[in-house]
């Protein structure tokens, strides 16, 4: 099953869209936590821990690249990345 991954128009937000067409946005926290995902529109309940290992690494690895760029450089990088897929 393929997830594609996309960021969106800031660093700390990316989308997750599942093998069936569902959207779930991400959202970076810190270093130290964990992001947040949520169903597209709905904030009131927190699904990062219903996503496949393979999804939350692939998020995490991204959010580790962009943030490691120097802050001047992070909103280039977000406009010209392109749409990625994990297999889980």
């Amino acid at each position: 099953m393929k997830y594609t991954i996309s960021h969106g128009r800031i660093a700390a937000i990316q989308y997750i869209t599942t093998p069936t067409g569902e959207q779930f946005c991400a959202i970076y926290q810190s270093e130290q936590k964990q992001p947040e995902a949520y169903p597209e529109g709905n904030m009131s309940r927190d699904i990062w821990d219903t996503l496949p290992l393979p999804v939350q690494a692939a998020i995490n690895r991204q959010f580790g690249f962009v943030f490691s760029l120097p802050y001047s450089a992070r909103e280039d990088f977000v406009l010209s990345s392109t749409p990625f897929e994990v297999t889980a």
